[in-house]
Formats: structure tokens, sequence, C-alpha cells
């Protein structure tokens, strides 16, 4: 064993190779409490993905915690940015600080929970697929100024 390892990176090392399936991680179980406990649409989409990805097996609840609250703010970005509210399609641009705020508040979260100590024991491919899934934000065309064309 790597003598410069703590006990907790041993231990999420452990909880990664999965010895003893019948032991449950704090993040797996916090990933079972949201899919059984929510009627919440995002909730379970986000459970059931995590759960897909073996994240709970690498992740304590708290980090789980944080790539939750940095997936809905992404997910509030997309709905903001593409007219996806309650403004019938519109993009107002007196919601402007309201959008850049939110865009704000993503990144912030998102840095959070990229410095979290749970990163360094996630593959790639389960990074990669945590960029793409939940990070994802983007504006469509249809909603790019002519300005952002060019």
């Amino acid at each position: 064993m790597d003598a410069g390892r703590t006990g907790l990176q041993v231990g999420r090392v452990l909880a990664g190779c999965a010895l003893d399936k019948r032991m449950k991680t704090d993040g797996q179980a916090f990933l079972e409490y949201i899919a059984g406990a929510s009627t919440n649409k995002f909730e379970i989409r986000f459970s059931r993905i995590s759960t897909r990805l073996d994240l709970g097996a690498v992740l304590e609840a708290k980090e789980l915690g944080l790539l939750y609250e940095a997936a809905f703010l992404a997910t509030l970005c997309n709905i903001s940015f593409n007219g996806l509210g309650g403004c019938a399609g519109e993009i107002r641009p007196d919601r402007e600080l309201v959008r850049t705020m939110l865009e704000h508040e993503f990144m912030s979260a998102r840095a959070r929970f990229l410095s979290c100590p749970g990163m360094e024991f996630l593959s790639a491919a389960q990074k990669a697929s945590i960029d793409g899934i939940f990070f994802k934000v983007f504006v469509s065309d249809a909603n790019l100024s002519d300005q952002d064309m060019r």
C-alpha cells in the first residue's frame, strides 16, 4: 500500500473496488435515498444516472450533493439561456442580470465540485460523463443573436 495515502483515500479505493457488494458507501446510500424518496423528476434522473455511472461507490454523499447542486444549476442555465422558462419562449433582455447571476452560480458550484477530494478517484470515463451529462450548458442556434453568429 502506498505510504502516502490517508485512511480516507484507502477507504475510497476499497469502496471503488467493491470488495463486499453488501456494504454500501454513504454515496450509494444517498443515491438510493433520492431514488426512493423523491417525486422530483430531476432528482430521480440525477440518481439514476449517477448510479449507472457508479459515482456513489467513489464519491461521498457530500460530494454527490455538490455535483447535484452544480447539475441543477446547469439545468437552470439551459432553461434560462434558451427561453424555456415562464416567458412563453421569449428571452427577455431585462432578465439578463438574472441569467448572468445564474451562470456565475453554476460556475462556482462546478468549481466546488471539481475541487472535492473524490474527483481524484473518478475514472477518466466518469469525469467525461459528468462533464457531458451534468455540466453541458449551451445556447441553441436559434437563440444566438446575429452578432454572436459572426
